[in-house]
């Protein structure tokens, strides 16, 4: 099967995709500060709460750096990046299998694969006789979740991939063939089973810093999306609804406009608030695995980093002129066109490290992204501005410690209005599926609907998840034909030059990294797994 082909007049390309995949002992090496401490060390509930802190920032690190927006958000169209950097090899879609965006994605899944399942192996043998079995078992909960989330982004980028279940198997011979895709999605199902039935369940309030790591509602919300993207609408709509009546989450803000807002989302202080379902955690005060560099890939101009790398990536066209609907609250959240003001951002007067810092910036044509006539908003923060921006670290190319989201509850609305509705067609005005949907349309201060059909919730989600990397996979979830029709007429060019790609290919699936191929023969063929 194909995957994207460079072709047509303006010289683009698309590759294509084998529904097959690869694997190599390189799988199970990750840095060494992410492989887990096994031994007698955890001898209180309080050091195994802490023992997997690094299945949510550490094992993501190559892949958050640059790759999840390139494979993501560049490729789907929501972003832009000129070809004279590597991000513009995912506009036009030039990219091949050597593209260390793509190997550092599947590194990053199956690095965080490894250290769930060394934990998974060791940890009943590996505590003491202090920590409970409350504590035991949530952390294995932890890892399941961890190494469920890992196998559903693969399963979505490549189809099918190998099921690793024991590192110790896998070291022994590493020459081994994918599994299908139906049983790598059984196998996400059964660990967020097992997770949901052993996590803490949380009442989130407050107090953020204890929201980190996932809950028991955590694994319902992820298991809702699973059963939503393998079109199961009866499942996912009664698993959201659980998490629904459970309480446990709540739009940020919601209600309370104008004193919290979407905006409120991404500030740092917010990290870990009551909307947020999962995120990896960024502290960006440690070494150079430990920071977020999204402030400093999206931020358009210099005077708003700490480091001279600012402007990788741009919105696109598409996104500039054809998601967001008039009044939209969200569009200056995720964007900035010239004369949008921000107080919350803070800047320097010059790129001197030294100069006197501003609070409050209004974005100016002059500063625009790859020239696009604009620059990327969302998760952008500034300068230094306690306590809201958190402390950079210029030495590690001013990585911050705001959150990379990878799920939030206004998601999960749109998932459960979507379930409702119970397919790519047709309308409902089911008042639960209304409820969920103007759920998140009010909050953007946008006019509620009575009638939705899956165009709806699909342009809605584009709107509200933009640039946290979903776009592409709901462009997945769509048929083929569909999916093609939408990324050949968007704009892939900037505000200068309009571009088009011309697409060759029978899925959107990405290729395997090359060196994975070459170490493993048996990559393209394909075998059931054998559940334990």
């Amino acid at each position: 099967m194909k995957n994207i082909y460079k072709r047509g007049s303006v010289g683009f390309m698309a590759l294509l995709m084998l529904f097959s995949s690869s694997c190599s002992q390189d799988f199970i090496d990750v840095p060494a500060e992410g492989n887990p401490t096994i031994g007698s060390y955890f001898d209180s509930d309080q050091k195994l709460d802490n023992a997997t802190n690094g299945l949510y920032g550490l094992v993501w690190f190559n892949m958050n750096k640059e790759g999840f927006y390139g494979i993501t958000d560049v490729i789907s169209g929501n972003m832009y990046a000129d070809i004279y950097n590597d991000f513009g090899n995912f506009t036009d879609l030039s990219f091949t299998n050597t593209s260390r965006y793509i190997s550092d994605s599947w590194r990053s899944c199956f690095g965080a694969i490894a250290n769930s399942n060394a934990y998974i192996s060791n940890l009943p043998q590996s505590v003491g006789p202090n920590v409970s079995k409350e504590a035991l078992n949530n952390a294995l909960g932890e890892c399941h979740f961890i190494r469920a989330f890992s196998y559903f982004f693969l399963v979505r980028l490549w189809g099918n991939v190998p099921i690793i279940e024991n590192n110790a198997d896998y070291s022994k011979n590493f020459v081994i063939p994918s599994n299908p895709t139906e049983d790598v999605y059984k196998f996400i199902e059964n660990d967020l089973k097992f997770a949901i039935a052993n996590l803490r369940t949380k009442n989130r309030g407050s107090d953020y810093a204890s929201n980190a790591h996932v809950s028991s509602g955590s694994a319902k919300a992820m298991l809702a999306k699973v059963y939503l993207y393998q079109k199961k609408y009866d499942l996912a709509r009664q698993v959201a609804q659980e998490v629904i009546n459970s309480g446990e989450f709540k739009l940020l803000g919601g209600d309370e406009l104008p004193a919290k807002s979407f905006a409120d989302l991404f500030l740092q202080k917010n990290n870990n608030n009551e909307e947020s379902i999962f995120a990896w955690q960024w502290t960006g005060t440690g070494g150079y695995f430990d920071g977020n560099f999204t402030n400093t890939l999206f931020a358009p101009e210099n005077r708003l980093v700490e480091t001279t790398y600012s402007g990788q990536i741009a919105p696109s066209q598409d996104l500039i002129k054809n998601v967001f609907e008039n009044g939209d609250r969200r569009r200056i959240e995720t964007f900035m066109l010239p004369g949008d003001y921000y107080p919350n951002l803070t800047y320097a007067k010059t790129l001197d490290l030294g100069a006197p810092k501003i609070l409050g910036y209004t974005f100016e044509l002059q500063y625009e992204a790859q020239k696009s006539g604009a620059g990327l908003k969302k998760y952008v923060i500034g300068k230094e501005n306690l306590p809201i921006t958190g402390a950079f670290n210029p030495v590690n190319n001013g990585e911050s410690s705001m959150n990379s989201y990878m799920m939030r509850y206004a998601e999960l609305l749109l998932i459960h209005a979507e379930a409702i509705l119970g397919g790519q067609t047709g309308s409902t005005s089911d008042a639960n599926a209304l409820k969920s949907y103007n759920a998140v349309r009010k909050r953007a201060g946008l006019p509620v609907k009575s009638v939705i059909t899956f165009d709806d919730i699909f342009k809605e989600r584009r709107a509200e998840l933009a640039c946290e990397g979903d776009y592409y996979f709901d462009l997945g979830r769509l048929p083929f034909e569909k999916a093609k029709a939408i990324l050949e007429a968007q704009n892939r060019g900037n505000r200068e030059v309009e571009k088009h790609i011309t697409i060759s290919a029978t899925n959107l699936l990405l290729p395997y990294p090359a060196d994975d191929l070459t170490k493993n023969p048996k990559l393209t063929e394909v075998a059931p797994y054998t559940f334990k």
